[in-house]
């Protein structure tokens, strides 16, 4: 078996891995993704012939954004125009326009989460801030593509292949302007594949998530008189604690999940600080288990909100802080309210399994994980999650974040395979259905 994942797409990748593509949703600063992807598609076009069909960055003016996760407008009205410029779309084609019925369509994404971590090529091993998520499956993808043209050069006469390289898809942007926008606008296939961490399993269900965001505005104080101020810290760290032991095991009955995700009022030792904020996030199956979870949250909070005056109001040095907490604390969902990824295919589940692909049964929801695919799902087409290593196995999100050169020549073989099964299939068929029609 010739290696796909040559030295030239390891050098493709290693050159990504030094481009900041950090969501500006992260830190509030401008993005080099654009500059990114103008790389892979110069590689994909010199390598493979790809056509570039579309590259434009996000016209908030022409989106819904009813819709968007509040944290998106609050981080574009900061930064104004160019958190959208600095933000593009790209897609790539192979054969002409063709329906959705006649195309497969790729997704992975070029943003990543913020920490600018070291880069380097070690015992087979990448090592840098996107090299599970997702630069690393990203290159091997089109590894996989190029391998499908070497051995089926007249695949793209039978069907058309779209790659989408996305940006807003790290940072809590739920890919409302990136994959959310490219699939109305019609970038989608009969199977839609996302390019994720999957555990060498794809997924066609996964939950999709909504955060709370809980303030407190009150006022600060010197240490010397602490009992003047509100104590926001002590408030949101008495939230923290009771909300977890109150909701993790009705969120998790429910199939959900609970994540404490941060806590801030402060640095500084001699000030009471009365403002500061917490956040959770909830992962949810269905739409009607995030409004069973939202309610639980509201409902928790109102209650945790009451005792926090009963248990601190009789002491000197909180009784300010329990006194105001209802007035002084709000609850924002940041996020809800979108939808899950949860569809099933049966021709398509057949082609994957007879190719060797391992479907995550719906009795092991909890391996599948909240990702932007659930924009692609459509009546009549099959939206999945597959990529090579996964989230939490390989660091992403996290200090050595890796892949090995292995997962990645395996995972651009298991797209050649995709490919050139599909197109002999497609072969086969037409050949059947002559037979049938003329005997």
């Amino acid at each position: 078996m010739n290696p796909l994942f040559t030295p030239e797409y390891a050098n493709l990748f290693m050159r990504l891995l030094h481009i900041n593509t950090i969501s500006p949703m992260e830190t509030r600063q401008v993005s080099e993704i654009a500059t990114a992807q103008e790389e892979y598609a110069k590689f994909a076009v010199e390598r493979t012939g790809a056509d570039i069909v579309f590259h434009g960055s996000p016209n908030p003016e022409e989106m819904d954004t009813s819709i968007f996760p509040l944290s998106i407008l609050e981080c574009a009205a900061e930064m104004g125009t160019s958190f959208w410029e600095s933000q593009p779309n790209m897609v790539l084609r192979w054969g002409p326009e063709r329906p959705p019925e006649d195309t497969i369509m790729f997704n992975f994404h070029m943003d990543t989460v913020d920490g600018l971590l070291p880069i380097s090529f070690e015992n087979g091993r990448f090592l840098g801030r996107g090299a599970v998520d997702m630069k690393g499956p990203g290159v091997a993808l089109l590894a996989g593509i190029e391998g499908a043209l070497r051995e089926h050069p007249a695949w793209p006469d039978e069907f058309s292949l779209l790659v989408q390289c996305v940006s807003g898809e790290e940072g809590g942007a739920m890919g409302v302007y990136g994959t959310k926008l490219l699939s109305d606008q019609g970038w989608l296939g009969s199977l839609n594949l996302f390019a994720e961490p999957s555990e060498g399993v794809y997924f066609d269900h996964s939950t999709t998530s909504m955060t709370a965001r809980i303030e407190v505005h009150g006022k600060d104080s010197t240490d010397d008189a602490p009992q003047r101020g509100h104590n926001a810290t002590l408030l949101l760290g008495y939230l923290a604690e009771r909300l977890v032991t109150l909701l993790a095991a009705p969120v998790t009955a429910f199939g959900g999940k609970i994540c404490l995700a941060g806590i801030h009022t402060g640095l500084m030792h001699n000030k009471v600080y009365g403002s500061g904020r917490l956040l959770l996030n909830f992962a949810y199956r269905s739409d009607a288990g995030g409004r069973h979870i939202r309610k639980l949250v509201e409902e928790a909070l109102n209650l945790l909100l009451n005792q926090f005056k009963h248990e601190f109001y009789d002491m000197d040095l909180t009784r300010n802080t329990a006194k105001s907490a209802k007035k002084i604390c709000e609850l924002t969902w940041v996020k809800q309210g979108l939808p899950v990824l949860s569809n099933r295919h049966p021709e398509w589940e057949a082609f994957l399994n007879g190719i060797g692909w391992t479907r995550n049964s719906t009795e092991k929801m909890e391996q599948a994980f909240t990702c932007d695919a659930m924009w692609s799902q459509r009546n009549g087409n099959y939206t999945v999650v597959y990529g090579p290593g996964g989230l939490g196995s390989h660091a992403a999100h996290a200090e050595g974040e890796f892949i090995t050169v292995d997962e990645l020549e395996q995972y651009a073989q298991d797209i050649k395979n995709l490919l050139t099964t599909y197109f002999v299939h497609r072969r086969n068929m037409k050949e059947l259905d002559v037979i049938k029609e003329y005997g």
